[in-house]
């Protein structure tokens, strides 16, 4: 039977795609067949594709499905899915992305679906992605900012997806900046603690900064994937059938 795990974050920008890559690689390291998928992205041309998010998944996990597969709906305008899709004149139907995913899930062992944005981010006019992702029946990873803003993003973000009754298998918390100063230092040791005492979810992290990402996005994903912290996420979701 498939497994799978949706990768959504607590705001853009905290490092999705690089947990969504590192996890399916330490899934594949631990003897699964690991297909990855991310429905939706915008802000996407012509010249930057290969460097688009879905391009950057399919390339780190080896896969041989095709590009329109692991991400249906491609947008040109950097802004939130519903809006970058009403620019086009386009529209964005759950039921497809639902319809491809089952395609490539028939495929693997496990499947790792990167979200858009965040989890109450519209995708049409009546559905978010907490719609999506119950609509694809996975359950959640949560990745989040481990400084200052982390612990109200992220419990904002654990009530969203509890209201849909979405079950959530970890937040992983992440370093999207370096910590260089005693008060940053601070700053995210209280984060991490209170997010432990507080969410309600396994709290794993922080992972460390990366820096030089964008160059070195394969590479920085293979390092990650034999961290602690990806690999215990790893025998997490193998545990728990999620």
């Amino acid at each position: 039977m498939n497994r799978g795990i949706f990768i959504t974050g607590t705001d853009t920008g905290v490092g999705k795609t690089l947990v969504s890559a590192a996890l399916a690689l330490a899934l594949k390291q631990q003897g699964g067949q690991v297909g990855v998928m991310k429905p939706i992205e915008t802000g996407i041309s012509g010249f930057n594709s290969d460097l688009s998010d879905a391009a950057r998944l399919r390339a780190v996990i080896g896969t041989e499905d095709q590009l329109q597969a692991v991400c249906p709906y491609r947008f040109t305008l950097p802004v939130a899915p519903l809006a970058a899709a009403q620019a086009e004149q386009r529209t964005i139907s759950p039921d497809t992305i639902r319809k491809v995913y089952r395609l490539l899930a028939d495929r693997y062992d496990y499947m790792v679906v990167e979200g858009v944005g965040g989890v109450l981010v519209p995708i049409t006019p009546s559905t978010d992605v907490t719609g999506l992702i119950a609509r694809l029946k996975l359950p959640a990873l949560i990745v989040g900012r481990s400084g200052l803003g982390g612990i109200n993003h992220a419990r904002l973000t654990i009530e969203a997806l509890r209201r849909r009754k979405i079950p959530i298998v970890a937040l992983v918390l992440n370093q999207t900046e370096p910590v260089a100063t005693k008060m940053g230092r601070i700053q995210e040791r209280t984060t991490l603690e209170l997010l432990q005492k507080q969410a309600g979810v396994q709290v794993l992290g922080p992972l460390p900064y990366q820096p030089g990402l964008h160059r070195q996005f394969q590479r920085t994903a293979a390092r990650l994937a034999r961290s602690s912290t990806i690999t215990q996420l790893a025998r997490l979701i193998r545990a728990s059938g999620g």
